[in-house]
């Protein structure tokens, strides 16, 4: 067989991802604020997009004006579909806008205090205490050495020596951290916290501190005889010791909450009238969008190559985005009427009415990629008669029922958390019982699903919920 390079020609197809696409796949994943600010950029940096009624606009959406938008949607249908929407565009904003309310929003939203940091809610303490410059600049080392949980895992000794001070004058700095807020913060591991804790919150019990510092794994293990006979004390005396325990915090930073709230605003509202469900798309805040005319007629003159090229560049994209913007609308009305199809005894029900689905359902119904329903549900909140949910909630597996028939998983999570809730505290359900309950009610469910779901729900076993209810005092 002779081997040889030569020269062919081959026809093929594939789907090139121009910049104009990555944008119209970018805006089916943003949620409605996120849409704003993109559509808020893209007017700083396209001069050829202008926003229409820019005056009259309010600049935060008045939410949840279903009678307006109804009205508007109506209107809507009513359109010629050929109107030329590519070179302008409006969100079916409203006529006329409640300023009083919008402002209210916004000032809500905008006097929210920024979150203090847990490094500056520590820094700020320790301006208050009397240290010399020094002692503040090594304070202020050891604060930034603070993990998430509130520790310093650094070897001191090593630390001390990169910062070219003693170990001793180092320490001294770390034990007026330690008594910061949150107490027991910038220690080593979980025992030494609980110890500075528990040397503070409670300065005379030595046994409380002797059981920390010395047998807190024993503690864990319930080994109370180990602990009573070391101590001399009666395993009473140790429940009454553990009960304090489980009153200090094992990760000191976890309790600061420093944070600034995230607002959510639904971006679809579902509401019941009579037998049928309204979709109404929470958007007509967003600003109504066009080409600005003077623009477009630069390019039925001759210009220079460059400057013709820029201007077809950001004409195309303006053109492109006013598109994007529509069918992403269409899209989600479009998947929230499918969902709403498939999950109709929960919109009418509840929450014990959900039933499994898959997002391959939704797409085959609707004639859609499996990748465009992820992204049009990313990001997105409905309102609905039984509270907001992610749109991607609705979307879960299936467990067999004696029917035959399929139970959502988050209907299972729902049942779990409700029999735990009601359970008696000094004899709580084991999995196998929550099986025999689960079958009591027509659902075929293995003990190893029930413990699947009790980690995703974030309940404990039922040896542990036991021995926490023994402590509680």
């Amino acid at each position: 067989m002779k081997l040889g390079a030569s020269l062919s020609q081959r026809q093929t197809q594939k789907l090139v991802m121009t910049q104009d696409l990555r944008q119209s796949i970018e805006l089916l994943s943003l949620s409605t604020l996120e849409l704003s600010d993109k559509i808020q950029n893209e007017l700083l940096e396209n001069p050829l997009l202008d926003e229409v009624g820019v005056d009259e606009k309010t600049k935060m959406p008045e939410l949840f004006s279903i009678d307006e938008v109804k009205r508007l949607e109506k209107l809507n249908h009513e359109k010629s579909t050929d109107v030329n929407w590519q070179d302008s565009y409006s969100l079916e904003g409203p006529r006329s806008y409640d300023t009083e309310a919008s402002d209210r929003n916004q000032k809500y939203i905008e006097s929210s205090t920024r979150g203090e940091t847990l490094e500056e809610h520590l820094l700020n303490q320790l301006r208050l205490i009397k240290l010399t410059k020094l002692e503040f600049e090594i304070g202020e080392v050891l604060i930034s050495m603070i993990d998430d949980k509130g520790f310093i895992t650094d070897d001191l000794a090593i630390v001390s020596k990169e910062m070219g001070y003693s170990e001793s004058k180092v320490r001294r700095v770390l034990q007026v951290v330690n008594e910061l807020d949150p107490i027991g913060i910038g220690a080593k591991d979980m025992q030494e916290t609980l110890l500075i804790q528990g040397k503070i919150l409670f300065p005379d019990n030595t046994l409380l501190h002797q059981l920390i510092g010395e047998f807190l794994s024993d503690l864990e293990k319930v080994d109370y005889k180990k602990i009573a006979k070391n101590l001399k004390i009666t395993e009473e005396e140790i429940l009454t010791l553990a009960r304090l325990i489980k009153k200090l915090e094992p990760y000191p930073a976890t309790t600061y909450q420093g944070r600034k709230v995230d607002y959510v605003v639904a971006d679809v509202v579902v509401k019941e009238v009579g037998s049928e469900f309204n979709i109404f798309i929470n958007d007509e805040w967003l600003p109504k969008l066009s080409i600005q005319e003077e623009y477009r007629e630069l390019l039925n003159h001759k210009l220079p190559p460059k400057e013709k090229e820029y201007f077809q560049t950001k004409y195309s994209s303006a053109q492109w985005l006013i598109r994007s913007i529509q069918q992403r609308r269409q899209t989600l009305q479009r998947v929230v009427s499918c969902i709403i199809d498939f999950q109709v005894d929960f919109f009418r029900g509840g929450i014990g009415f959900i039933k499994p689905l898959t997002l391959k359902e939704v797409a085959e119904k609707l004639n859609l990629h499996e990748s465009t329903i992820s992204r049009i549900t990313t990001n997105k909140y409905i309102q609905t008669t039984w509270g907001i949910f992610e749109l991607k909630w609705f979307f879960s597996s299936g467990v067999k029922s004696s029917e035959g028939g399929k139970e959502s998983s988050k209907k299972i999570h729902e049942i779990i958390r409700n029999l735990v809730k009601d359970e008696d505290e000094n004899n709580p359900l084991s999995d196998q019982d929550i099986v025999e309950l689960m079958e009591k009610k027509g659902i075929e469910i293995a003990r190893r699903t029930v413990a699947k779901y009790r980690k995703v729900l974030r309940i404990l076993p039922s040896n542990e919920r036991k021995r926490i209810s023994s402590l509680k005092g």
